[in-house]
């Protein structure tokens, strides 16, 4: 068995502020969770951690560009894949990321045609519907990871099945979420830009 965990950032965190959680620290136990799950279905497989999200031009944004330089390095010293997008600023300064979806659902058909069978996605973007009908027609099973407040209903309506994000959260020991109330996390390198 070999499957894929693949995470759009902006998607996930949109996700996570629904259920007054500001985040994961570190990421890693988010994918490690899934993984667990996958163990204890499927026994020992092989799987791939992949994270997408951009960073904001430099001369924009120099402390938010380092420090989403270090929050991507640090996912990378813990095996997940980073794939990274760029923002666009508007001219009222506004951050639009560009690029993301797009990797994401390159990425989807890419790893399909890698003989995946499992494919999870983080993301209810219905943007990714051509990917994920083009990965099951290579014939990779795609699942979303969804919480039960979120609407997506194409994304449902296409993936092979959808994994509720709360029971993923149920899976991760407290002291590795960080709850809306601390807003310490969002200094450490998340981005709060708009998604277009």
């Amino acid at each position: 068995m070999r499957a894929a965990i693949l995470v759009d950032e902006i998607n996930a965190m949109s996700q996570f502020h629904g259920l007054g959680i500001e985040g994961i620290r570190p990421w890693k136990v988010f994918f490690q969770a899934l993984h667990s799950v996958l163990t204890g279905h499927y026994g020992n497989c092989e799987v791939s951690y992949h994270f997408y999200g951009a960073i904001p031009p430099k001369h924009v944004d120099k402390e938010r560009f380092y420090n989403r330089t270090r929050f991507f390095s640090a996912l990378q010293k813990d095996d997940i894949a980073v794939h990274t997008g760029y923002c666009h600023v508007s001219e009222n300064g506004e951050m639009f990321e560009k690029g993301v979806d797009m990797a994401l659902g390159l990425d989807l058909y890419d790893l399909s045609l890698d003989k995946h069978d499992l494919l999870f996605i983080f993301s209810g973007d219905a943007d990714l519907g051509p990917a994920i009908e083009r990965a099951q027609k290579r014939g990779s099973k795609v699942v979303a990871i969804l919480s039960e407040r979120q609407p997506a209903k194409l994304i449902k309506k296409l993936v092979d099945g959808v994994v509720p994000l709360e029971a993923v959260i149920d899976l991760i020991d407290a002291n590795y979420i960080v709850h809306r109330s601390n807003t310490q996390f969002t200094k450490k390198g998340e981005m709060s830009y708009v998604k277009s």
